[in-house]
């Protein structure tokens, strides 16, 4: 599974040339200026010290006036190096208006780092259409980075692939002519799963197009390994001599090889009838519809257990007996609770429920679950990202609305945030109003518009989408719509038809529920297709089993914190310290109706 890739920090010092002694190379005359004092900031930039490197030139534009604009840019681009924008845009304010024209390149390239660093990408490309391509290797790589990153945020991969593509003419270090490879193919992944127009006219250089048809195969080796093989063979069949071929494609080969080795025979252990029937039935179902995404003659041999039938116990020593290489299940609290104790680690255990945060699991036992409370932690920590440490939350009464709401507020406090206040509701309870008012300190004077608590600076609610269907409105109802609203990926369903009223509420889900990728949507569709009429009830449940099977083949190898990080249907997967599966999720915003994945 490709990482996130940092940007070169060769590149973060490529705006201006760090070393101002050789006049041909420099933008200063170095005469003008002590060569130990030049040599000490260019140092400090390449040691990776950028904030000293920034007050180095700082100091060095103060005590010599004239080359002032020089230094002021060479600081500010230290600053963006050291994460610093607010320091980088006070240090370009600094540079005079003649700098447009007489040192046009450097002060765009750092204008555009601001601009992208700031996640303003258009402005960005705004900054760097102002200046013609440079010819120094290091600012033509400059250029082309943030101009390729930038047209890929603005939904524009054609160009942003290009403008990759042709960054590599200025590189000659194999490192980083791999890492801008690697760029490459995380962003049209990244693009294909967003449904980004991938389609390149005609006459664009081969290399282009490939990496374009390349994102959908990427996001097959993530979301559905067993089918990627085929589609990446027919991909190498198109473009032989494509350079993907030579460095990326080679961990794509591996990541395919690990996520389709499984045992000959896999149990899986759920409750198929009495009172939680409906829930693994629908675990099985998406289990068995990753199954069967894989070629008949590669298949382990798969036996299903109904622990409702017999004891778990009994269930899982047969399932052993009957020459298990792997257990998948059970599904309940009590069920994985009683199989624990029993597992004796020699065959590995994917438990479908957490364990008690005070027991400790078995050696080779995991554990996968889907928890409001986790869910709960990651709105907390969107809400701080989203600048916004004050709020309130509306949560239902009972266990489930306690538990959830005490993880964010226990989140929230951890970043720095805090609860302002917490209302319950009854899940059947029709009108708001007296909750929102109280929540929210909204005061109505007669004759003139009701107004609210101004300290308050979001809602977090939980609930069902009825729930959320109702709160919402009524906020807006007591003039209070312009709090902004998180919520949980419970209060969400897949009806356009009925989400017009959530407008604008932020939530985390999983791509299952949310993603327009077309891998995603053609297993999702088969499924859907393949039952109909349960898929409507427990539609993260086919999701959850079709995860559980892709996590197999990770969980059993010799490394599997690593190679059981994968890209599921439910989120971003991967193993924490205690071997429990950690999920992160996509975020959407209702836009017209439907969820728009920010």
């Amino acid at each position: 599974m490709a990482a996130i890739l940092e940007r070169p920090r060769l590149m973060r010092g490529a705006i201006l040339t760090l070393s101002l002694i050789a006049a041909a190379c420099s933008l200063v005359r170095p005469t003008e200026t002590p060569v130990d004092k030049q040599e000490h900031a260019a140092r400090l930039a390449r040691d990776g010290k950028h904030a000293e490197a920034a007050r180095a030139y700082a100091d060095l534009a103060v005590q010599l006036p004239a080359d002032r604009d020089n230094y002021e840019l060479l600081s500010a681009e230290q600053w963006v190096a050291a994460g610093n924008i607010p320091a980088a845009k006070q240090a370009l304010a600094q540079v005079s208006p003649e700098a447009r024209t007489k040192l046009a390149v450097p002060r765009a390239l750092v204008a555009a780092e601001i601009a992208y660093a700031e996640n303003d990408p258009t402005r960005a490309i705004r900054e760097l259409d102002q200046i013609p391509v440079p010819t120094a290797p290091e600012q033509a790589q400059n250029y082309y980075w943030i101009r390729g990153r930038s047209a890929f945020l603005t939904g524009h991969p054609v160009e942003g692939t290009r403008a990759l593509v042709e960054r590599e003419r200025s590189i000659t270090e194999p490192a980083a002519l791999n890492a801008n490879r690697e760029e490459l193919l995380s962003r049209v992944r990244t693009a294909a799963e967003r449904g980004a127009p991938m389609k390149a006219p005609p006459k664009t250089d081969p290399i282009v197009v490939g990496w374009l048809e390349l994102g959908p195969v990427a996001v097959e080796i993530e979301r559905n390994p067993v089918r990627a093989a085929a589609a990446l063979d027919n991909w190498k069949r198109q473009y032989p001599q494509h350079p993907a071929n030579a460095s990326v494609l080679s961990v794509a080969q591996t990541q395919i090889a690990v996520a389709t080795e499984y045992p000959n025979q896999i149990a899986l252990l759920l409750p198929l009838s009495g009172r939680s029937e409906a829930f693994g039935v629908s675990v099985r179902d998406g289990f068995i519809a990753a199954y069967l995404q894989q070629n008949s003659a590669s298949r382990p041999r798969l036996k299903v257990y109904d622990v409702a039938a017999e004891s778990v116990g009994s269930a899982y020593n047969r399932a052993i007996s009957d020459g298990a290489g792997f257990v998948v299940g059970p599904l309940t609290k009590e069920d994985v609770a009683a199989v624990a104790p029993l597992s004796s680690g020699r065959t590995p255990v994917l438990a479908l429920n957490f364990l008690g945060d005070t027991v400790s699991a078995p050696k080779n036992f995991f554990q996968f679950a889907l928890l409001p409370e986790d869910e709960a932690r990651m709105v907390a920590r969107r809400v701080v990202a989203d600048g916004r440490l004050a709020g309130v939350t509306i949560v239902p009464g009972g266990e489930l609305g306690n538990r959830v709401n005490a993880a964010f507020a226990d989140e929230l406090k951890t970043l720095g945030g805090t609860v302002l206040d917490s209302q319950r509701y009854e899940p059947s309870q029709p009108d708001f109003s007296d909750i929102i008012k109280q929540v929210l300190q909204i005061k109505a004077v007669k004759g003139e518009p009701s107004t609210h608590r101004t300290d308050a600076t979001f809602v977090f609610i939980v609930g069902t989408p009825g729930a959320a269907r109702l709160i919402m409105p009524q906020l807006k109802f007591h003039f209070a719509g312009d709090v902004p609203v998180y919520a949980t990926s419970a209060s969400f369903e897949p009806n356009p038809g009925a989400n017009s009223d959530i407008e604008g509420m932020v939530f985390p889900d999983m791509p299952w529920m949310i993603s327009y990728d077309p891998v995603t949507a053609q297993i999702r569709d088969s499924v859907r297709t393949a039952w109909p009429g349960r898929t409507a009830r427990h539609d993260e449940l086919y999701a959850f089993g079709f995860d559980a099977y892709r996590l197999v083949p990770g969980l059993r190898s010799t490394a599997p914190a690593a190679a059981s990080e994968i890209a599921g249907v439910t989120g971003k997967l991967h193993l924490d310290q205690q071997n429990r599966i950690r999920r992160d999720l996509d975020w959407a915003q209702i836009k017209n109706g439907v969820p728009n994945v920010l």
